[in-house]
């Protein structure tokens, strides 16, 4: 039952632990747990792992023990646990026999094993598991008497293993990698647009400004053009009205200009013929006084 709870303690541990960010995992095999043992260094027990792997998987694991004294009856397994369901369940590979025999002082074993992991593992930290029983040899004296009896030990320890790595959340990573370079690419644009915008909205500002005081003189200019185009439209009517008293006048004058050219002819005429009146009257005249001057005495 103890050892029940060091399991699940482990478990839970494990799955609080931060999943791994890289996808490209490489079999990094480690020293992953070490037995120096609780019973005067009897035996020692060490256990070699991948460090990390997938849910699906199939890790490979070595178990090297080396027997510090004659051991009788020697029987080790070891067999791997995990978590599935988002921890609500458990589950659990077959035992591989690692020991079955006896050995005696200085022996070593070291044996090789594959694990499948479930494909519906959880991500977080796989558990080892190993239980070992042995019997010693105790000598013990008995009045000056030396007498030895064979005693059972044993261990049966869980241990973190191997880490299981959460692909979904690797392949998210890779997307977050990506969209962080895309997001600092888009931020530095961002800040050339921002840089290109102010250098805008200062010349922006300035030709607003401009406008301003184009747009207050358009104002003026064009209060002052509607003013004169009602003085024009207003001179229009009068230059209007006093071309049509021009025409008219022109016409009469056209009139008065023929009458006055008859007129003149006539006067001419009569000019004419006053003169040649005149000049006929006065040679009548001389001629008279002439012939009055001439004119012979009478007797």
């Amino acid at each position: 039952m103890e050892t029940r709870k060091i399991v699940v303690l482990v478990l839970v541990t494990a799955l609080l632990l931060p999943s791994a960010s890289s996808s490209n995992v490489e079999a990094e095999v480690s020293l992953v747990w070490e037995y120096t043992g609780y019973y005067d260094d009897e035996i020692e027990v060490g256990v070699e792992a991948v460090v990390e792997a997938y849910p699906g998987d199939t890790i490979g694991v070595t178990v090297i023990a080396e027997a510090k004294e004659d051991l009788n009856d020697v029987d080790m397994d070891i067999w791997i646990e995990g978590t599935k369901g988002e921890g609500n369940e458990t589950w659990t590979s077959d035992k591989e026999s690692v020991i079955n025999e006896d050995l005696d002082d200085g022996d070593d074993v070291e044996e090789d094993f594959e694990f499948e992991v479930q494909e519906t593992a959880d991500p977080g930290m796989m558990v080892g598991h190993i239980s070992c029983e042995w019997e010693v040899k105790i000598e013990f004296e008995v009045d000056t008497e030396l007498y030895y009896e064979w005693v059972a030990h044993s261990f049966d320890v869980a241990f973190p293993m191997t880490y299981l790595l959460n692909k979904d959340y690797e392949d998210l990573q890779e997307d977050y990698t990506e969209l962080q370079a895309d997001y600092t690419e888009v931020v530095s644009e961002r800040d050339k647009l921002k840089t290109d915008y102010t250098s805008l909205k200062s010349d922006y500002d300035s030709m607003q400004a401009t406008y301003d005081s184009l747009k207050s003189k358009y104002d003026s200019l064009e209060s002052d053009y509607k003013t004169l185009v009602s003085e024009n439209d207003a001179l229009q009517k009068k230059y209007n009205s006093l071309d049509s008293e021009h025409k008219s006048l022109q016409a009469e004058y056209d009139g008065l200009e023929s009458e006055h050219e008859a007129t003149v002819g006539e006067l001419s005429n009569y000019t004419t013929y006053t003169y040649a009146l005149a000049v006929a009257t006065v040679i009548f005249v001389i001629t008279t006084i002439i012939f009055a001057i001439r004119k012979p005495k009478t007797v």
